[in-house]
């Protein structure tokens, strides 16, 4: 697995960092790359991270955007979760 410590595994959106989402958004985008065991392996810890209704909860935030849906980690956020699925879902139609 190609990764940069333990913060590259938490979900975060917008994509400013670099990190499982970002990395994943744009790789899935790539149809040839989409069989490759280690876009694979990130696509589920991806999945492993949704709850029983399917939606995504943020593990890392920038304060100054506490203000916005994307910028707590206590409930599931819309928008994060529309993006995971959107990478989901490109994957599995590859």
């Amino acid at each position: 697995m190609f990764y940069m410590g333990t913060d590259f595994r938490k979900l975060k959106v917008p994509f400013i960092w670099y990190d499982l989402m970002h990395v994943l958004d744009v790789l899935s985008r790539f149809s040839w790359l989409k069989k490759d065991t280690r876009l694979l392996d990130m696509l589920e810890i991806l999945k492993s991270k949704a709850d029983q209704q399917g939606r995504f909860t943020l593990e890392s935030i920038w304060t100054a955007w506490k203000d916005w849906e994307f910028g707590q980690k206590k409930e599931p956020s819309r928008w994060l979760t529309l993006t995971a699925w959107r990478i989901i879902r490109r994957m599995e139609n590859a």
